[in-house]
């Protein structure tokens, strides 16, 4: 379960008061815990999604053909395969993978629109009057 943006603020305001209070104690902690230098994964690409889809309807294939020929059951055990790689690819992907201008785009493109539309309410009221 993700943190919120103010929770994990609050985390990092505690930890910073660590560090400053007890430097030592901080990085100990930090180290054993892997609270700041724990890389943040879980990022669901296209390919690992790919894989996944592939896989259900591989063992869903194979499952649907079983009656028709016992091999079949092999397509489901590999589609079921499959599915895990891509479900654990999607896992071990770091969450950092994009590159910092990819961030930093939908950020800049949310407040030019946010702007936008202030121009827009302010000319709409300019002009009844």
């Amino acid at each position: 379960m993700s943190l919120s943006e103010q929770e994990m603020r609050a985390l990092r305001e505690i930890e910073q008061s660590l560090f400053a209070e007890d430097p030592q104690f901080g990085s100990t902690v930090a180290t054993e815990t892997g609270m700041s230098s724990a890389p943040q994964t879980g990022r669901l690409t296209m390919r690992s999604f790919a894989l996944i889809v592939l896989g259900i309807v591989m063992l869903l294939g194979g499952v649907a053909l079983a009656s028709w020929s016992t091999w079949t059951v092999l397509l489901s055990i590999a589609g079921f395969a499959v599915m895990l790689f891509g479900g654990v690819m999607a896992l071990c992907t770091p969450a950092s993978a994009r590159s910092p201008q990819a961030r930093r785009a939908p950020a800049q493109q949310r407040s030019q629109r946010g702007a936008s539309m202030e121009e827009s309410f302010r000319r709409r009221f300019e002009d009844r009057q």
